[in-house]
């Protein structure tokens, strides 16, 4: 297996600088012990699903309360680290109220590499102070701040309309602030769980991983889940709760058609949303043509876009319109639907070089 080490050498990118990270709410993804409560026992255990997915950290959400000195956070902080996977958390930090230094420091001490931070008020300078002495660790800020990483969730609130997605790419990466990290799942709405609705989830899928910068995920994102807060992660089974839990409990919360959703089920089959998204991040991670700080855009159809990575052969299309259109000449690595007669499907993505 890898490991995890410093970032180190002359003229080297920091890890995460195009990082995909993976954000877990504990309660919600796996149950260690059986009391139909996710916590980092049950992460622990799933940690190989993780490393198979390709993701390069895991962000722990809903760790209220976690000792970093006890066993079960230290024992996930090591396999983590020795499956090459960097470990931060999600907290909530106000540097009005009190010094970050005191809420962030002994997670640093413990070997935490970053955090996802939402400061409820202005964090002038204070944070970056805190993390003065740990150059390999990072900040992913949601608001203003002066970040490693800024949250966004442009590309969420953009819609599945070519024009608009362009001009929300076009804004973040003319602003003047940190490097972005793209998120896309805000679980805030209800979506049909239909081959039909995950059309477009597939094509932004590739758009989201083929922009310069960060990937944030949520638990679920890559199973094509709807978008409910808190979805417990399904993992094998036919029925409730979909091994997630052991407990015998009212799981009627989880829908029993999830049963084609599930990580046992998506990872046979190699049409499945899982499937597409192990693939995107292993191109991604390991193909050339994936540098470049910046997107030159194309000519393209009505509601259709394409865009290179400068300084790279990677041209990434997307198609919102209701009919087929050609692709961009080059070898094609990935598409989110299969071509037809060489032309890119209606609310499609593909990825050429």
């Amino acid at each position: 297996m890898r490991r995890v080490d410093a970032q180190t050498g002359h003229g080297r990118r920091p890890w995460w600088w195009d990082a995909v990270c993976y954000q877990v709410d504990v309660g919600s993804f796996a149950d260690g012990n059986g009391d139909g409560i996710g916590d980092l026992d049950g992460l622990r255990t799933r940690l190989g699903y993780l490393e198979l997915l390709g993701v390069d950290a895991i962000v722990l959400a809903g760790v209220a309360g976690v000792d970093p000195v006890a066993e079960p956070f230290r024992g996930l902080l090591a396999e983590a680290h020795e499956a090459g996977i960097r470990l931060m958390l999600a907290l909530d930090v106000d540097p009005a109220r009190s010094d970050p230094r005191a809420v962030l420091v002994p997670w640093l001490e413990h070997g935490v590499d970053g955090f996802l931070l939402a400061p409820r008020s202005d964090p002038a300078n204070a944070i970056g102070a805190a993390l003065a002495g740990y150059p390999d660790r990072v900040v992913i800020g949601i608001g203003a701040g002066d970040w490693h990483l800024s949250f966004n969730l442009d590309l969420a609130i953009a819609g599945f309309q070519a024009e608009s997605v362009r001009k929300a790419i076009t804004d973040v990466l003319a602003a003047p602030t940190s490097r972005p990290a793209w998120a896309m799942a805000s679980r805030d709405t209800e979506l049909s769980r239909d081959d039909a609705a995950l059309t477009p989830v597939r094509a932004m899928a590739l758009v989201q991983l083929a922009l310069p910068g960060a990937v944030c995920l949520r638990h679920g994102e890559e199973l094509g889940l709807p978008g409910a807060q808190r979805v417990r992660m399904p993992w094998e089974g036919d029925r409730p709760p979909f091994g997630f839990s052991t407990a015998e409990a009212d799981w009627t919360s989880i829908p029993a058609d999830w049963a084609a959703f599930t990580v046992e089920a998506q990872l046979e089959d190699e049409k499945s949303t899982l499937s597409l998204y192990r693939h995107a991040l292993e191109t991604r991670s390991t193909h050339p043509a994936f540098t470049g700080d910046d997107v030159e855009w194309f000519g393209a159809p009505a509601e259709c876009f394409a865009f290179r990575r400068t300084g790279s052969n990677l041209v990434c299309a997307l198609n919102t319109s209701a009919a087929p259109v050609p692709v961009p000449p080059g070898e094609v690595l990935l598409t989110s639907r299969p071509l037809e007669s060489g032309e890119l499907q209606p609310g499609s993505a593909a990825w050429l070089v």
